[in-house]
């Protein structure tokens, strides 16, 4: 009796083991089905690339995760192009032609007193002499003495006028004829803008090897900031002075002041005699650097994003100029580098198409029917 009890309890409490253990797997099967559900999800919000048959990448990105990664795209707009070249210019110190006025201004006062001393001397001369002649008044020691003083006098007067046009030559030789004349001549020309830091002389010199049939009016100066906010610089006059560390044309122009500061090297763009050519304006905020190229992302699709190479050889207010891409074509200004990053990061997920993709099928389904011939000699 006793013996059968104890076999009762003793299944009892192997149906109650196997029971908890029942529950036990089913309770793992559904956490386990319910993580690989949570993962499938998430592999599908992932960025996923695929390689091009140019060998670049195509970054696939939902609407969901391109606005969460703050991605934002602009349309390129017609615009047209003409060429121009790069060049440098120095913001010259004006001093020196401050001091070339007040030298002007000192020589000019000194010729003055020479030819008035001169006029007054030459006509106490004449007087004595005519005394002398008449009815000998005046000694002829008296004559001579005025005769001498009008001499020197006559001296000092030629080496005043001399050292006027020494002055005038000078400013010539070292700033050319326009500056000259405006420095010797009236005080409110446009170097009074100069003088009181308006204004600011800029020294151009144009790549070696470049000669222009003349001078372009207008060049454009880098400010530093954007290229929107680029100077406009005017042509003032060829330039007889040179830039000893770079060979080539120089040329004055005179710019708005702003932030230049003497001896600043600026980056300036000269405009050159070519054809126009149609494209359009590259943003600045659209490129982005990677192994020493200039690149940007065109969206060629609602979750497609591609790498593309720009020149950046034709710089214009607000980025560059570029045939290709042309107009009509979304580029990626916000978010760029994240694409990059994650067409770099993630080579795993990328899957073949195009003519890979056609050639790794045909090598897979070679493949396949390889085995069904050995399976068939089997």
């Amino acid at each position: 009796m006793k013996r059968n009890q104890w076999n009762l309890l003793a299944v009892a409490i192997m149906g109650a083991a196997l029971l908890a253990a029942g529950l036990a797997w089913l309770g793992m099967r559904g956490r386990l089905e319910t993580g690989e559900s949570h993962r499938a999800g998430l592999v599908q919000e992932l960025p996923r690339t695929t390689i091009t048959t140019h060998g670049l990448k195509v970054v696939v990105l939902g609407k969901a995760l391109q606005a969460q990664a703050g991605i934002r795209t602009q349309t390129l707009l017609p615009a047209r192009y003409r060429g121009q070249a790069g060049a440098y210019g120095l913001i010259l110190d004006p001093r020196p032609l401050l001091a070339l006025r007040a030298s002007y201004a000192a020589a000019l006062g000194q010729l003055g007193v020479a030819r008035a001393a001169a006029t007054t001397s030459q006509r106490e001369y004449e007087r004595l002499r005519f005394l002398n002649r008449g009815d000998q008044n005046v000694s002829i020691k008296t004559v001579q003495a005025a005769q001498g003083a009008y001499q020197s006098d006559q001296a000092r007067l030629a080496a005043a006028l001399a050292s006027v046009a020494n002055l005038q030559q000078t400013a010539i030789t070292q700033w050319g004829s326009v500056l000259e004349h405006w420095a010797l001549g009236n005080t409110t020309g446009p170097l009074a803008h100069l003088f009181n830091g308006q204004d600011a002389l800029l020294l151009v010199t144009l790549p070696a090897g470049l000669i222009l049939p003349s001078a372009p009016p207008v060049i454009h100066v880098e400010s530093g900031g954007s290229a929107a906010s680029d100077i406009d610089a005017r042509l003032v006059s060829a330039s007889p002075q040179s830039d000893p560390s770079i060979q080539g044309e120089t040329y004055f122009y005179l710019m708005p002041a702003r932030q230049a500061r003497i001896g600043m090297r600026l980056a300036v763009a000269i405009p050159l005699d070519k054809p126009t050519v149609q494209g359009a304006v590259v943003p600045a905020s659209a490129v982005l650097w990677y192994a020493d190229q200039a690149w940007v992302y065109l969206q060629t699709g609602a979750d497609r994003f591609v790498r593309h190479r720009v020149s950046t050889q034709a710089p214009v207010p607000g980025g560059w100029f570029e045939t290709d891409p042309g107009p009509g074509q979304q580029v990626v200004t916000q978010g760029a580098q994240l694409l990059l990053s994650q067409e770099l990061l993630a080579p795993s997920a990328s899957t073949e198409t195009g003519e890979g993709a056609e050639e790794h099928k045909d090598q897979k389904d070679s493949g396949s029917h390889g085995a069904d011939k050995d399976q068939d000699n089997d």
